[in-house]
């Protein structure tokens, strides 16, 4: 689970964040209306799937390069092969095929998906990559603590990145998984300046 939180967001903190929801309505509306679904574990194998593929190519990468690819990989169904025609990454395919080998135990599996640790049974799903897939797959509605996150806390004296998208999400009514996602588009996106080398929605952001 994520920390629980007194922190009580500034006015400069509030205002980047009001800065990032324009920004990020602006620029990917049907990615924040995504987010915004995910309140919910999903029941689909084929859902888990696609956003587990998503999380773990984003993790030390662009997350344009896993917006380019992960459909891509997605429809090779754990095909080694033609997984490596796409992305050279030998341990995230074989991640990836271990994964869809498991498509038949995702009933059993979904049952023991009950906090975030337990993401952790899927390979490469680690300290920082289990709360991006938890967001994504609607376990929990969370802030993912990546490096754009951890700077912002850093230069504002936050001591923990679950601290600030709590404290915004009670502030705004905003659930953390969407202030999160809002927070990063702007800051991905050089705090908003970035707007001509934005896909605006050509790509998928997650």
């Amino acid at each position: 689970m994520t920390k629980e939180t007194q922190y009580e967001p500034t006015e400069a903190v509030l205002a980047d964040f009001e800065n990032a929801r324009k920004f990020a309505n602006k620029t990917h509306k049907k990615d924040v209306d995504w987010v915004l679904t995910r309140t919910s574990l999903t029941e689909s194998f084929d859902d888990f799937f696609f956003n587990y593929i998503y999380v773990i190519v984003a993790s030390g990468f662009r997350a344009l390069t896993a917006a380019r690819i992960t459909q891509k990989l997605n429809d090779c169904h754990g095909d080694l092969e033609q997984m490596r025609k796409i992305f050279r990454n030998e341990q995230k395919i074989q991640a990836i095929n271990t994964v869809w080998q498991k498509r038949g135990e995702w009933k059993t599996i979904r049952k023991t998906l009950t906090n975030v640790d337990s993401l952790k049974q899927f390979p490469r799903i680690g300290d920082i990559v289990k709360y991006h897939l938890a967001r994504n797959i609607g376990l929990i509605s969370c802030g993912k603590p990546d490096l754009h996150l951890v700077r912002y806390c850093e230069a504002h004296k936050i001591s923990d990145p679950h601290q600030l998208i709590n404290g915004i999400s009670k502030k705004t009514g905003i659930i953390p998984g969407a202030a999160d996602f809002m927070l990063w588009v702007w800051l991905s996106h050089s705090r908003g300046t970035k707007e001509n080398a934005c896909c605006n929605s050509e790509f998928i952001l997650r």
